[in-house]
């Protein structure tokens, strides 16, 4: 099986597996840019999901945070420094969700790289 295969066999696996499949694509990008932000600690309001997501429907970022607010992977809370915003915030559940995603796919590089060495191979050929 060649890298490519290999990786996206297991991209597939981890994704039924976590249930993160279940996540439109629209809503997996929202949530990682979201997740991404925390990580900055810098708030990220809803009217800059709408205007900086490329998602041509504001309707659409809508739903898509609604979809992620009932799976519990997100929170929208009040500003308190301007009550008309909204911040959102990643949880604690889309954190470990991500985690085991990133955990899955450090252990593949790692079994490529081990599968690399033993033939004399780099990953950079």
């Amino acid at each position: 099986m060649n890298t490519w295969t290999s990786l996206r066999t297991t991209l597939d696996g981890l994704e039924i597996e976590s249930g993160y499949k279940k996540i439109d694509p629209i809503s997996q990008r929202i949530l990682e840019w979201i997740a991404i932000r925390n990580k900055m600690e810098a708030p990220l309001h809803v009217q800059e999901i709408i205007m900086k997501s490329q998602v041509a429907s504001p309707a659409t970022v809508h739903k898509s945070l609604s979809a992620l607010e009932y799976r519990g992977l997100i929170t929208i809370t009040i500003d308190a420094n301007d009550t008309r915003r909204r911040i959102v915030t990643a949880t604690a559940a889309a954190e470990k969700l991500l985690s085991k995603l990133s955990r899955g796919v450090e252990a593949w590089a790692k079994s490529v790289a081990r599968l690399s060495e033993g033939r004399g191979n780099t990953l950079g050929r």
